[in-house]
C-alpha cells in the first residue's frame, strides 16, 4: 500500500541557492507500493541547475528503491538469454565506452576500476572481459542482497553509500558512475570523494540524464522518463554536470551524448497510464503491458523491438539537435 514518507527541503547543490522557480510535478508510476506522494521539480533562479525539492529523506531510501528495483537484478535478467541480440548490443556498448575511458588511463597492464552503484554486478562481469588490459574490479552499493551477489560473482565490492563506504584513496585508473550522481543527496560530496579514491592521472566517466535534451524538454511537464520519480533527485545539462566537475578539481575532457531507450520507455508508460486518474484501470494496464518500467532490461523480443525503434528515435534527434537525454562526461584527475 502506498503511503506518505519523510521528505526535506534542500537547496541548490551547484551553488548553495535556496531560490528557485517551479518547473513541474510528478508521481511514481514505475513501482506500485512506494509512495503516491507529489514531488516538485524546480530551477534554480541564480545557475540554473534543476532539482526534486522537496525530495525523498535518506532514511526513505529503502521503500523508493524496493527489492525489486530493476537494478538490482540485471545479471538475472540477462541470464535468461545471453545469446539475444539485444544482450550482446547492451555489451558491446557497455565495454566500447570502458574501452575509450581505459585507454586514456595510461599504458598500465593492469587497471582498477571502481562502479559506483555496481548493483549486482552485471557491467563489472562485462569489464573482466575487456582485452586491452587486465581489469581488476571493485564496486560500491548499498543493497545487501545486491552486494551479496556481485561478491559472488568474484568482485570486491564495499557495502554502503559510495559516500561513506571505507575505501581506499588514491588508489583506482578510472571510478565509473553509470546514472547514479542524479540519485544521490549530494553530488559535490560525491564528486568529491571520486576525486579523493582516484590515483592522480585517473580518470572518472560520470553517466547522466540531460535535461536539456529534445524530449526533456517536449514531455517537460511530468512525463518525461528521465525524471524516474521519485529516485532522481538532481537534473543537469551539460552546463552544470561541467560546472559541478570542475569545482571538484577534475579537468574535464569531453561530453558525449547516446540513446538512452530507457527514458522513452518510461516516459511512454506515463503518458499512457496517466490517462486512468487512478492508475489502476485499462489504460494503465495497457501501459505496462506494452512499456513495462520494470521488465524492460529483459532479453525479449518485444524489448528487442522497442529499443531499437527508441534507440533509432535518439540518434534521429541527435542528428538534429546535437544531443539526446543521455550524456556521459569524460573528466581527470590531475596528475
Amino acid at each position: 500500500m502506498k503511503t506518505a514518507i519523510k521528505k526535506v527541503e534542500v537547496s541548490c547543490n551547484n551553488c548553495g541557492s535556496s531560490t528557485s522557480t517551479l518547473v513541474t510535478e510528478g508521481v511514481e508510476h514505475e513501482y506500485k507500493n512506494t509512495t503516491s506522494d507529489v514531488f516538485r521539480v524546480v530551477k534554480c533562479s541564480d545557475c540554473g541547475l534543476v532539482y526534486l525539492n522537496p525530495r525523498p529523506d535518506i532514511s526513505e531510501l529503502s521503500t523508493i528503491y524496493p527489492s525489486d528495483y530493476y537494478a538490482y537484478h540485471l545479471s538475472q535478467k540477462a541470464a535468461e538469454n545471453t545469446d539475444s541480440l539485444l544482450y550482446k548490443a547492451r555489451r558491446h556498448v557497455y565495454l566500447s565506452r570502458l574501452e575509450k575511458a581505459l585507454s586514456a588511463c595510461g599504458g598500465s597492464d593492469t587497471l582498477r576500476v571502481l562502479d559506483i552503484g555496481c548493483a549486482d554486478g552485471r557491467a563489472l562481469n562485462w569489464y573482466k572481459q575487456v582485452r586491452k588490459a587486465k581489469v581488476e574490479t571493485f564496486g560500491v552499493d548499498f543493497d545487501e542482497k545486491a552486494v551479496e551477489l556481485a561478491r559472488k560473482a568474484g568482485h570486491t565490492v564495499y557495502a554502503g553509500r559510495f559516500e561513506e563506504a571505507d575505501i581506499p584513496e588514491n588508489y583506482f585508473d578510472l571510478v565509473v558512475a553509470t546514472h547514479v550522481i542524479e540519485h544521490v543527496a549530494d553530488p559535490k560530496a560525491f564528486a568529491k570523494r571520486a576525486f579523493e579514491v582516484l590515483k592522480p592521472g585517473g580518470v572518472f566517466l560520470v553517466e547522466t540524464p540531460n535535461i536539456d535534451a529534445a524530449d526533456a524538454r517536449l514531455f517537460k511537464n511530468r512525463h518525461w522518463g528521465g525524471y524516474h520519480f521519485p529516485r532522481h533527485w538532481i537534473f543537469y545539462s551539460p552546463a552544470t554536470l561541467k560546472k559541478l566537475i570542475e569545482e571538484c578539481g577534475f579537468t574535464v575532457q569531453q561530453t558525449q551524448f547516446h540513446p538512452a531507450p530507457a527514458f522513452w520507455n518510461w516516459t511512454m508508460h506515463s503518458i499512457l497510464g496517466a490517462i486512468d486518474r487512478d492508475r489502476e484501470g485499462v489504460f494503465s494496464r495497457l501501459s505496462d503491458r506494452l512499456f513495462p518500467p520494470t521488465e524492460f532490461q529483459k532479453n525479449s523480443l518485444r524489448n528487442l523491438i522497442f529499443v531499437s525503434a527508441f534507440t533509432f528515435l535518439d540518434l534521429v534527434l541527435k542528428a538534429i539537435t546535437g544531443s539526446t537525454s543521455n550524456m556521459s562526461l569524460t573528466a581527470r584527475k590531475p596528475a
